[in-house]
Parts: C-alpha cells; sequence; structure tokens
C-alpha cells in the first residue's frame, strides 16, 4: 500500500513539475551571409520637398543595386523550445522572422533576400518580418539603417532584445522583443 502511495505521489505531483519546469531561454548574436540588393549612401545634401519634409534633418537614398551580392549582416536570435525569433539591428530592429519549432513552421515570414528599394520615406525598405514605426505616418526613417541595441537576460528567465532608435525631435524610442523560456510566444 505504501508502495502504491509513493507510486501516486510520483506520478500526479512530481512529474508533471519536471515536465513543465521552465525550460532556459537563450539568445545568440551572430553574423549572417544574406543575398542583398543594397542601396547607395545617403545624398549629402538635405533637402525639403514635398517627400523629405517630414523626414527634416533626415538625408534620403536614392541608388539601388540591380545586382545581389553576400553580405554580413548582424542577426540577434532569441530561443526557446517552442519558438526562435530573429532580429536585425543593423535594418531597423526589425524582426526579422520566427518560427514555431514543434513545425519548423514561420510565424512571421523570413526573407532570404534582402532588396532595398524605394519605398519608405528615405528612401530603402525591404519586405519580410515585422518593422516598427516611431512617431511618423509611413515606414520610420531608420526602417533600413543601424538603430542601437542590447541584449540581455532577464530575472525571470526570459531574454531580450531592447532596440533603440532616437528621433529627429530628439525623443528616444525603445522596442524590446522577449521570449520567455516555457511559452510559446514572444512578447
Amino acid at each position: 500500500m505504501i508502495s502504491l502511495r509513493i507510486t501516486f505521489c510520483l506520478l500526479f505531483f512530481v512529474l508533471p513539475t519536471v515536465i513543465l519546469a521552465q525550460s532556459p531561454s537563450r539568445i545568440t548574436e551572430e553574423v549572417r551571409e544574406i543575398l542583398t540588393y543594397p542601396f547607395s549612401d545617403p545624398s549629402p545634401v538635405v533637402t525639403v520637398s514635398t517627400k523629405t519634409s517630414k523626414i527634416f534633418p533626415y538625408t534620403t537614398f536614392e541608388g539601388y543595386s540591380k545586382e545581389g551580392r553576400k553580405q554580413k549582416w548582424k542577426v540577434v536570435k532569441l530561443e526557446n523550445d517552442y519558438v526562435e525569433v530573429y532580429v536585425l539591428p543593423e535594418i531597423g530592429g526589425k524582426i526579422w522572422g520566427a518560427i514555431e519549432k514543434s513545425t519548423g513552421k514561420e510565424f512571421i515570414y523570413r526573407n532570404e533576400v534582402i532588396k532595398f528599394r524605394n519605398i519608405a520615406m528615405r528612401g530603402p525598405w525591404t519586405s519580410g518580418g515585422v518593422e516598427f514605426n516611431f512617431g511618423i505616418i509611413g515606414h520610420h526613417p531608420s526602417t533600413s539603417s543601424p538603430v542601437d541595441y542590447k541584449v540581455q537576460k532577464n530575472d525571470d528567465g526570459s531574454v531580450s532584445c531592447v532596440v533603440a532608435n532616437k528621433l529627429a525631435c530628439r525623443d528616444q524610442v525603445t522596442q524590446q522583443q522577449s521570449v520567455r523560456g516555457n511559452e510559446g510566444i514572444v512578447v
């Protein structure tokens, strides 16, 4: 009878605790070569035309390559047992893509070719992922430019990538993407 009670306790109290224990979240930084159709250096002259008046004092980019080449990009990868999330701090801090691990399927599209075209307020924009637009209607002026970022392990076991952007009005805006150890969501 005692062994039956011990078995019962093990099955219903200890085993679920082990199964449901929080698995660790991980964050890594790496450099990946991605086929890229780059854009030119910015125009050295700030003009105040209809398109650029909303983004003064930022400059615009006007040249776009028709030829792709492999280019190295920083990639921040946040993951746990359920999801992988990729952030590109050199392309506006956008979430490049995300994968649900049990199926291997993307739930945020990760475009494996970065092809900049004249769509955003300053010019260059590329498809795929999730970009963050701060304070301006349309694609943010730094949507294709490097932004400040930091990676961190949080006290609750989650990991985060915080991207920061300084606006022309001297405001600083931050966006934090986090992955917790036992959840299949991105916060």
